[in-house]
């Protein structure tokens, strides 16, 4: 599981490049940035703890986490994109 958090730190990059090249085509909406930005902090969330901990606690945990990441998440990526693109 390591490798999985390694190669989606090393895509994180790619993710932005992604919504810089919406945003310059006039495709980036507010919806498409917050849903893009959540699903990757939530996968990013949950592999890396599922990946330091052995503890099923932990585990579930780090998975409670993860699907938190989604309900403030959204509204807070909403936010910045409101700040950053308008």
């Amino acid at each position: 599981m390591l490798i999985f958090f390694i190669l989606e730190v090393v895509f994180l990059p790619l993710y932005l490049l992604y919504i810089k090249i919406l945003h310059k085509r006039g495709q980036l909406t507010e919806t498409r940035f917050a849903l893009l930005m959540v699903l990757c902090l939530g996968i990013m969330v949950f592999t890396f703890s599922q990946e330091i901990s052995t503890m099923p606690a932990i585990r579930i945990i780090g998975s409670v986490l993860a699907f938190l990441c989604w309900f403030p998440g959204y509204s807070i990526a909403r936010q910045i994109y409101r700040r950053v693109f308008l």
